[in-house]
């Protein structure tokens, strides 16, 4: 293990760690000691009245530059929503759907990037066109056979919350340029666990929130936009967040903010934005590589260690696997139950056991898992 990731750092950041087997990074992830007690503080200087609006301006501009650093560009490129679900939503009524348009998702998405999309056809006309998945996957060529001249948008998750598949966002963005389109992109199973550089990806916009594999709490979402694309989505809502001069209270005829803090349309959630500054300082001391490469071992020892005692798993390849192992243990219900009674963390999800170790697990852990699977 990387020296920042020995059994020391482990601890001292995460001590719940110790009482527990968690392997469950793909419905929350557990947020470290430092972001626990920047939200106490918050709370702490409320119940004192010694919170400042302005204090918390600047923490929401440093949750930007941070994410920033984490996931590629600058921070005129963030915005600050309380959900993946808001995010996805600015987006998809932000965009223009001319007659004849169509949109292209895939039947893998989590409710949170497949229902917005159909709300969206029924209002604006479109097409809604849905790639079907095989044994976990939906491949590149599968959109291909979808995408025309009228796509306007293609959506997809680049690490599928169920199967753990992993889409490449940079080669399915050549062929959704190619025609026109845009490419969003749900990052919630990606950011904080895969190496991810946005304005590499060539994503046009981005949304997730950080209670994942970002380690932070609830409420704590944003959106990422392509400097290129921005003045060309127009928000359906438009608040006083979103608007140039936030801190002048008196009325005169407001003009949005030039960059992606114009999707913004409340005031957000300080304190959860309190603990996701630390969680995302947290992150960085931590080498993106080496994050990866900690949670992908992780996975991939999880997979060797399935095969030996014959129990089936998805396996995509290097370039498809993610940190999510779906696998298809008997009786997957009860499994699920005795290992809850042993504190041994996991999900189900279509009806199989999701397991997803990060880079605080260890191969001890999937050991300890395996001998409630033999």
């Amino acid at each position: 293990m990387p020296e920042l990731l020995d059994a020391g750092f482990i601890g001292n950041y995460f001590p719940t760690l110790s009482g527990m087997t968690y392997l469950n990074n793909a419905s929350t992830g557990i947020p470290p000691v430092t972001a626990i007690e920047a939200m106490k503080r918050y709370l702490d200087r409320m119940a004192r009245a010694e919170d400042s609006f302005e204090e918390n301006l600047e923490t929401l501009n440093a949750v930007r530059g941070l994410l920033a650093k984490l996931l590629g560009g600058d921070s005129s490129q963030y915005g600050l929503v309380p959900s993946t679900s808001e995010g996805i939503n600015i987006f998809a009524h932000g965009v223009e759907y001319p007659r004849g348009s169509n949109i292209v998702i895939c039947d893998l998405e989590f409710p949170a990037n497949f229902v917005p999309w159909q709300n969206v056809a029924r209002i604006y006309g479109a097409q809604l066109r849905v790639v079907k998945s095989q044994d976990g996957a939906a491949p590149i060529d599968r959109f291909r056979e979808k995408i025309d001249e009228n796509t306007r948008v293609v959506a997809v998750s680049q690490v599928q919350f169920a199967s753990g598949f992993r889409t490449q966002l940079r080669e399915l963005a050549q062929v959704v340029h190619s025609v026109g389109g845009y490419l969003f992109a749900d990052i919630i199973q990606a950011a904080g666990c895969i190496e991810t550089e946005l304005v590499k990806e060539t994503v046009d916009f981005a949304a997730a929130q950080a209670a994942k594999w970002l380690l932070g709490p609830v409420s704590a979402g944003f959106i990422y936009a392509r400097k290129e694309i921005i003045d060309e989505i127009r928000p359906r809502f438009l608040g006083w967040w979103g608007v140039k001069d936030v801190e002048d209270f008196s009325y005169f005829e407001r003009v949005p903010q030039a960059d992606a803090r114009k999707f913004e349309v409340g005031s957000a959630s300080f304190m959860a934005y309190a603990g996701f500054i630390e969680s995302l300082r947290l992150l960085l001391k931590i080498p993106a590589g080496i994050r990866e490469k900690a949670a992908l071992d992780n996975a991939t020892y999880l997979r060797k260690r399935l095969s030996e005692i014959g129990v089936g798993c998805y396996d995509f390849g290097s370039k498809g696997n993610s940190a999510i192992v779906s696998c298809a243990p008997p009786n997957v219900d009860s499994i699920y139950t005795r290992l809850s009674n042993e504190k041994i963390h996991c999900s189900v999800r279509n009806g199989r056991l999701r397991v997803s170790p990060h880079f605080y697990n260890t191969h001890e852990e999937i050991d300890r898992l395996i001998e409630h699977l033999r």
